[in-house]
């Protein structure tokens, strides 16, 4: 379990690595606007998407690791055969601004987030939709299970 000091630490190198990630996510999305499929961009937003899944994780803020951790998994099972442009490049567009959105949100103190994950929840059940994947099943990962496993923040 993190202390209130170590907590703090965690956190300045959390939000600092998850602005850097956000930014590469961000480019990468801009650069897909422009072509359309290019792999480079779509591999670059999935190691993006990886590492801040990591970063959450060690610095145990689970919801944004859960959420960028099933973004992952679905863009994985999605993109080699759909196409990001149009509904869902602007659908997952809007789960980078939620997750930047999001981030701005958790307590400086204790870690957490407040917010419900609701939102999260319906922007990837609408980008499955657009990618046609039917359900979680059809794109989770086996990763989950291997996530770090965080203790209560003091």
């Amino acid at each position: 379990m993190l202390n209130e000091q170590e907590w703090q630490q965690e956190h300045c190198e959390f939000l600092s690595e998850s602005e850097t990630l956000l930014l590469r996510s961000e480019e990468c999305l801009a650069h897909l606007e422009l072509i359309a499929d290019d792999r480079d961009a779509i591999d670059c937003l999935l190691a993006s998407l990886r590492n801040l899944t990591v970063k959450a994780d060690v610095a145990c803020v689970e919801r944004i690791a859960a959420f960028t951790r099933q973004l992952h998994d679905l863009l994985d099972a999605a993109c080699p055969r759909v196409a990001l442009q149009g509904d869902p490049l602007h659908t997952l567009k809007s789960c980078i601004t939620l997750l930047a959105w999001q981030i701005e949100f958790i307590d400086r103190r204790s870690g957490q987030m407040p917010l419900d994950d609701s939102e999260q929840r319906e922007l990837l059940e609408r980008l499955a939709f657009q990618c046609g994947l039917d359900s979680p099943q059809a794109w989770a990962s086996q990763s989950q299970s291997d996530s770090l496993t965080c203790q209560p923040h003091a």
